[in-house]
Formats: structure tokens, C-alpha cells, sequence
């Protein structure tokens, strides 16, 4: 008995509807595999950003005499956070690392006589930096103010400077969170500010340690005039804390030789970083070098949120 044409042809029907539904099936399934395989990635990338800190440090490292020890290895080094060993994972060598480097002038009144001196030195400092190195100048006073960036020309900078005028109360706590906050959305390893002042501030809020202990900015003071005038109390924390330092220059002299030290400084530092779980609060640092009387300058400690 042959079959009837309406059969084979609803039977056909049947078919073909099965098989587009297990297309639209084997779509979706796929589809679905596909946002799974995606939520996966984000959550594993927000897990490392979550989970995970990378730390920086850098050493400057100094012999008996006060000369830079330049040949030093990884292996050299140890660095101890919490007293526990961990293991450097980036190591760069001197001027292997491009810098951003922040300027802050203290415009307030009681710089009046210094002013000269420190625009002086800004003027020379720039004129020497390596051409991949960037930098700005920020000034401070009753108000904190940017008044230069590397893009701009060195003559935007020397008129800048040459129109400074020193007047009004000192905002240096400001002028300190502005400039640090603006180094830290850099992307060069390095970055250090540079502080011209006298270490008083009195007019900002003060919650700078905490900025500081928080920061991978190299905090750098040069505090000119009568020592008697200058809040040393205040600079040589923040500055230790930091894995930078403090100079003092008297009224009368030069500041280029001062900021040639640090330019110098800055360029025969070692780079080293390692990453480690992300825990809350203050973490204590430690790097040494077993087996040498070298003298080694760096960042005591960092807070993580």
C-alpha cells in the first residue's frame, strides 16, 4: 500500500520544523555558553583588581662615602612587608624608568624674599630633564593653582614664574593632596613632587600622613631659609615616609645645585615591585641588602583600602 501524499508531506513538515528548532536550540546554547564565558572574564578581571596589589618601591641606595651604588642585582635585594619575605617580581635599573615629576611653589607671603631663588632653580631643573620625563609646576598659597605642564612651552613657564607674586596665607596641605593626586593618574612608574617651602600651613585641612602612607609619590622638600623659620617636624616624616628626603638651603644660595642632587637621584634609583593580596590598613616595609653596609632610602610603609 503506497503512502498517502498528505503524510509524507505533514511528516516532511514535521521534520524541517524539527530541525530549525534544534538550530534555534543549538543557537541559544551556544549564545549562552558565550555570555557565560564573558560574566567569567569580567569576574575574573574584577577578582585580580580586587584580590591582588602591586607594590613599588624605590631604593636609593648609598655606600660609606655617600656615593650611588649603581651595580646591584635582583637578587641583591630583599623586601619584607610585615616582616614577611616577598618575592620581587619588577626590577628596573636607574634611568630605565621614565619619571613624572611634580613642582610645588609656596607663593604665600612669608616667601616673599625666597622667591627669586626658587624661580631660579625651577627655570635651571626644567631645562634638564630628560625629554621623556614629564612634568607640571603647581603653585600654592591662600589658593592652590596649576600654572604649568610639560606640554606647554618653556616660555609659558618663564613668564608664568616671572608674574609669581608672593602674598597671602599658606595652604601647603592642599597643595600637597592637589599635586599628589594629579601624579598618581600618571602612568610612569616613577613619581616624585618636589616641594619648595617652609613647612607651615595654615589654611587646609590636614589629612596628609594618611595621603601619603596611601601615595607611591617620592616626597621631596626643600626648605629655604633660616632654619629657626622652617617646621622641620612637619617635612622629615612625610618626606621619610615616602622614600624621599628633605634639603635645606640657606636664604643666600643657590638652589640649582640642591635640585641637581635630586634630578641625580632620582636617575641612579632602583626600581622594584612585587604583588601581594590585597589587605586592608597600614603595611610596615623593609628592603635590605644582606651582606653589604650600603645605606638604603625608601618608602617605610603604604596604606591599602
Amino acid at each position: 500500500m503506497q503512502p498517502d501524499m498528505d503524510d509524507t508531506n505533514t511528516q516532511g513538515h514535521k521534520a524541517a520544523k524539527l530541525g530549525r528548532a534544534a538550530k534555534i536550540l543549538l543557537r541559544a546554547f551556544v549564545r549562552s555558553l558565550c555570555v557565560c564565558a564573558f560574566v567569567f572574564h569580567l569576574f575574573a578581571q574584577q577578582t585580580l583588581k580586587v584580590d591582588v596589589n602591586l607594590v613599588n618601591v624605590f631604593a636609593t641606595v648609598k655606600d660609606e662615602n655617600g656615593n650611588f651604588v649603581t651595580n646591584l642585582t635582583k637578587e641583591d635585594f630583599r623586601i619584607y612587608e610585615d616582616d614577611q619575605p616577598q618575592e620581587i617580581q619588577i626590577f628596573e635599573k636607574q634611568d630605565k624608568v621614565d619619571s613624572s615629576i611634580g613642582i610645588l611653589m609656596d607663593t604665600s607671603g612669608s616667601m616673599v624674599d625666597i622667591m627669586p631663588y626658587m624661580k631660579r632653580g625651577i627655570r635651571d631643573f626644567t631645562r634638564a630633564l630628560p625629554k621623556s620625563d614629564d612634568f607640571f609646576v603647581v603653585s600654592f598659597g591662600t589658593t592652590v593653582k596649576l600654572v604649568h605642564s610639560s606640554s606647554q612651552s618653556q616660555k609659558h613657564l618663564e613668564d608664568t614664574l616671572a608674574a609669581l607674586r608672593a602674598w597671602g596665607t599658606s595652604s601647603l596641605y592642599d597643595g600637597l593632596l592637589y599635586a599628589m593626586g594629579k601624579l598618581e593618574k600618571s602612568e610612569r612608574p616613577r613619581k616624585a613632587l618636589i616641594v619648595f617651602t617652609d613647612g607651615n600651613d595654615n589654611g587646609s585641612n590636614n589629612r596628609i600622613v594618611e595621603e601619603v602612607q596611601s601615595s607611591d609619590v617620592l616626597l621631596y622638600f626643600i626648605a629655604i631659609g633660616s632654619p629657626i623659620l622652617i617646621d622641620s617636624h612637619t617635612l622629615e616624616p612625610l618626606s621619610d615616609l615616602s622614600g624621599g628626603r628633605t634639603l635645606y638651603v640657606a636664604k643666600q644660595d643657590a638652589v640649582s645645585p640642591v635640585l641637581d642632587q635630586i634630578r641625580a637621584e632620582l636617575a641612579q634609583q632602583y626600581y622594584l615591585g612585587y604583588y601581594t593580596p590585597r589587605r586592608e590598613g597600614l603595611h610596615h616595609l623593609r628592603v635590605e641588602i644582606p651582606g653589604r653596609t650600603f645605606k638604603i632610602r625608601a618608602k617605610t610603609g603604604y596604606v591599602a583600602s
